[in-house]
């Protein structure tokens, strides 16, 4: 087989921590959307696209990305993780009524 292989989930998160530490939010968050494409499921890329967001003052994806996280707590009964899931969204609510 010829040509570039395709990249890994394992490659595709480590190229997206780069970008992020590196200051470029947006690409970081673009590689994270793309492992969510391959792997749907995965919490802990639900979880920095949410905070990647928030940082980027991104709410509602912000949001939407934190109800993921959430669903996934309630379904392995991890009632800390959900705790602190429940108030990351309650302050980002708050935020919302602020302005």
């Amino acid at each position: 087989m010829r040509g570039r292989q395709r990249p890994t989930v394992t490659d595709l998160l480590e190229k997206a921590e780069l970008h992020e530490r590196d200051g470029m939010p947006l690409k970081a968050a673009s590689l994270w959307k793309h492992v969510l494409k391959l792997e749907p499921k995965r919490t802990d890329v639900h979880e920095r696209l949410a905070t990647v967001y928030e940082r980027m003052d991104l709410r509602p994806e912000a949001r939407e990305h934190l109800e993921s996280v959430a669903e996934h707590y309630v379904v392995l009964c991890d009632v800390d993780r959900l705790v602190r899931t429940l108030e990351r969204l309650q302050v980002l609510d708050s935020r919302n009524h602020v302005r």
